[in-house]
């Protein structure tokens, strides 16, 4: 929009009028617009790791936990994941996390409704929180609980 004024200020029999692009005119600005904002919120590393420990704890005592071989899967296969996981006890979303090499099971998994795989440098407690149930290879395991207990 233009910030000059709409006509000029004496001479034309007219009210005094500014920019055109003021609030209450048709056609001109919204008053108090949106602003971007940035809804993230710093959390301590300690807070974090405790949470995140809270949230594995959680799993293992539901029993919604399990692991995953990803040696059985030569060739990616959404039917044995399928299978595979018919057996893990619980209800709601699935979080399948592996690590670096495992990348057939991770396409065996992937494209299964309501299952979400993630990397175990990626696991955030939201994540974990979040999955109704938890499997996990033994060594994306090995590699969240040390960044759930590293000092």
């Amino acid at each position: 929009m233009t910030g000059a004024k709409a006509w000029r200020q004496k001479g034309t029999g007219r009210a005094r009028a500014g920019a055109l692009s003021s609030p209450q005119r048709v056609g001109g600005g919204v008053a108090f617009g949106p602003k971007p904002r940035s809804y993230t919120v710093k959390i301590n590393r300690k807070a974090r790791r405790r949470a995140l420990r809270a949230a594995l704890s959680v799993h293992a005592e539901r029993g919604s936990i399990a692991a995953v071989d990803p040696s059985k899967f030569d060739t990616p296969s959404t039917k044995a994941a399928a299978a595979a996981l018919e057996g893990l006890a619980g209800e709601g979303s699935v979080l399948v996390v592996l690590t670096d090499g495992e990348e057939t099971c991770l396409k065996s998994f992937r494209n299964l409704e309501g299952v979400f795989v993630l990397h175990a440098d990626q696991v955030g407690v939201a994540d974990v929180i979040g999955a109704g149930r938890l499997v996990v290879s033994e060594a994306a395991l090995s590699r969240v609980t040390e960044k759930a207990v590293a000092k």
